[in-house]
């Protein structure tokens, strides 16, 4: 980081460092937290503009659990050290590739031919009170992007990953590196590594390539030149829908199987647990790709993220039911 641009944060932030009244307990809470996830700094000045900036999170934390009225709580966690603007960029996806796709080029890649049929199932099917993939087995192990926003080819990966413990009873980790370094604008995919993409383009590479193991191809959160070739390179799948907006069909295909969504996740950063409902609804970004796994009784949606298993419920968060955080904006599903 800019040397000039930490001193001159630091002066930004003195006054409100010196409002909270910096106490021992406080000190201990960051010394604690530092050690807890191995934070280390170029040099005093960074240190103590990342102080500044934890003592003013751990503010806020205070303040948001102290309310009653809340229906999640927050609690430090890996981004404690990030302002909001901060872990924009480093975890979310980029705004100016967000209005691309909603602009329609994102969705060049899909199978737009079956949203008929999704439509027909949704109005004839039955649905459970809930569903929760992870309590079938379908659903693997939560993963950690980094500070990489490739979290559209977790999403990606992980429908996959279902899809196939679905339709050949094997739980298999495939490789999210091979769609970050694969699935790139030289291949002919609107996709760009950590500063975005869409999943829509990694079923799309999969169909035609197939995509391997995380075993054969790991995961090392920068974008590397693709090493695989030819068109036979593990699951491959043949066919996939875009789901239809609304919490009915969202709903009608979680019966079937998990569902590939893109949310709002602007302000996720310090999510515990509870019901989530903390998104600005009259101004829903879609600027992360996770995994719908299920509903509750209250229809609250469970969704499985890629910060890790340190973050929210083991992974994992639940959001209000209906279009909390634009989750039924832009969603779909391997259907063969």
């Amino acid at each position: 980081m800019n040397k000039k641009f930490i001193i001159l944060s630091i002066i930004m932030l003195m006054p409100l460092c010196l409002a909270q009244d910096i106490s021992v307990e406080k000190l201990l809470a960051y010394n604690k937290w530092s050690s807890q996830n191995q934070r280390a700094y170029l040099n005093e000045d960074e240190k103590l503009y990342r102080q500044i900036v934890f003592f003013e999170n751990l503010q806020k934390i205070k303040e948001h659990n102290s309310n009653p009225n809340n229906t999640y709580s927050i609690h430090l966690n890996q981004f404690s050290d990030m302002t909001r603007e901060e872990f924009a960029e480093k975890i979310l996806m980029k705004q100016d590739l967000i209005n691309d796709y909603m602009k329609g080029i994102g969705q060049q890649a899909t199978h737009n031919n079956a949203n008929n049929e999704t439509q027909m199932n949704s109005q004839n099917h039955t649905l459970a009170a809930s569903i929760d993939w992870r309590t079938k087995g379908a659903v693997t192990s939560v993963k950690d992007q980094g500070q990489c926003g490739s979290c559209w080819s977790f999403s990606a990966a992980a429908l996959m990953e279902s899809f196939n413990f679905i339709q050949n009873k094997a739980l298999v980790n495939f490789s999210e590196q091979q769609l970050v370094d694969c699935v790139t604008p030289e291949n002919g995919y609107p996709s760009y590594g950590c500063k975005g993409g869409w999943p829509a383009t990694c079923l799309d590479y999969a169909s035609k390539v197939g995509i391997t193991t995380l075993d054969k191809y790991p995961y090392v959160a920068v974008q590397k030149n693709c090493t695989v070739t030819g068109t036979n390179n593990g699951f491959k799948l043949k066919k996939w829908i875009v789901i239809p907006n609304t919490s009915n069909d969202l709903k009608s295909a979680l019966n079937f199987s998990p569902v590939s969504v893109l949310v709002d996740a602007t302000n996720w950063d310090y999510y515990s647990s509870g019901i989530f409902n903390g998104c600005n609804q009259t101004n829903i970004n879609l600027n992360h790709a996770v995994l719908a796994v299920g509903y509750d009784e209250k229809d609250n949606w469970i969704v499985k993220n890629s910060w890790s298993a340190g973050w929210g419920e083991h992974g994992y968060i639940r959001l209000a039911p209906n279009n909390t955080c634009g989750i039924l904006s832009s969603n779909i599903q391997v259907t063969a």
